[in-house]
């Protein structure tokens, strides 16, 4: 199945393993393990939701492990693989004991279905994702693409400033799309969020940068964390010639909420030094990141968790 068909299941399935370990992947897995199944990911990286940072992967992957979810990296899987043995389903990964399950979600991707509704009347292709530009425009004059259907990021949070950039441009006001600046959220348990640079494709575009991360024991407005601090991860990258972000990456049950502040940040063009200095209600989930911040102060220009 795939996850929509998964989702009109009116029962759940005993075991259940999941071929992919992307985040649509990942997050099944996080809701169906606590919702009682035995969950089994298999995925052909080896880490988890990898085209994120490998913090993301490694602590997402810890997370799921310690809920009791089997993870199977760099596996290569396809269907003939698996055999059907009545109502069980079952295969051998490679150097792994044999997997059974009574159902199968295909989390390797998707397919966009523009595929005949007249598009090639104008000219485009509708044979895979459509392309558009930086202003979400299609090759035909008046026709935009926004969301999964163009297949640049499968995300809510990336198809709402797609439409926002496709409504202005059609206004005739400029406003380009782009993803890097677009805060991207998994939603597993903990929650991953990130915007801006990563590390390495920091590193690959020949970027000048200082990041530094760590683990913070955060008490925020949740009533939880009060009696037992929340453990967040955070990574920050910052210009090390005018103090500004570059990106940020959080794990942890706030992460959205401080990417994004980061992004605001960014788009904004504070420095660090004003960000720091900005006020803020206690306790509150902003701490992690300005706990983050201050850390650059005290010298430490990489890395060391």
């Amino acid at each position: 199945m795939n996850s929509e068909e998964l989702l009109r299941m009116p029962t759940l399935p005993e075991r259940l393993v999941i071929v992919g370990g992307g985040y649509i992947g990942c997050e099944f897995a996080s809701i169906y393990r606590t919702l009682g199944c035995a969950v089994t990911v298999v995925e052909k990286e080896n880490r988890l939701i990898p085209g994120w940072e490998s913090e993301a992967g490694e602590r997402v992957a810890q997370a799921l492990v310690a809920q009791g979810v089997t993870v199977l990296l760099n596996q290569k899987f396809s269907l003939d693989q698996i055999e059907r043995d009545g109502d069980v389903l079952r295969f051998r990964p490679l150097g792994e004991s044999v997997v059974e399950g009574d159902l199968v979600l295909m989390a390797t991707g998707r397919k966009p279905k523009s595929k005949g509704i007249g598009l090639t009347a104008f000219g485009i292709d509708d044979s895979s994702f459509l392309k558009v530009d930086e202003r979400m425009r299609l090759q035909a004059p008046g026709l935009y693409a926004v969301g999964d259907v163009n297949g640049i990021s499968r995300l809510d949070s990336t198809a709402f400033v797609q439409a926002s950039v496709a409504i202005s441009s059609i206004l005739g006001v400029q406003s380009r799309f782009d993803r890097r600046w677009t805060p991207r959220c998994v939603h597993t348990e903990p929650m991953v969020a990130a915007v801006g640079w990563t590390q390495q494709e920091a590193q690959a575009q020949g970027v000048e940068y200082l990041a530094v991360c760590d683990t913070i024991h955060l008490v925020s407005d949740s009533e939880r964390s009060l009696v037992e601090p929340e453990p967040t991860f955070l990574k920050v990258i910052v210009d090390p010639h005018n103090w500004h972000l570059l990106g940020c990456l959080v794990v942890g049950d706030h992460a959205s909420t401080i990417a994004n502040s980061a992004a605001i940040g960014i788009e904004s063009g504070l420095s660090v030094k004003n960000l720091r200095e900005i006020p803020l209600a206690q306790p509150s989930a902003m701490e992690a990141l300005m706990a983050m911040l201050r850390k650059l102060d005290e010298g430490t220009p990489w890395c060391s968790v």
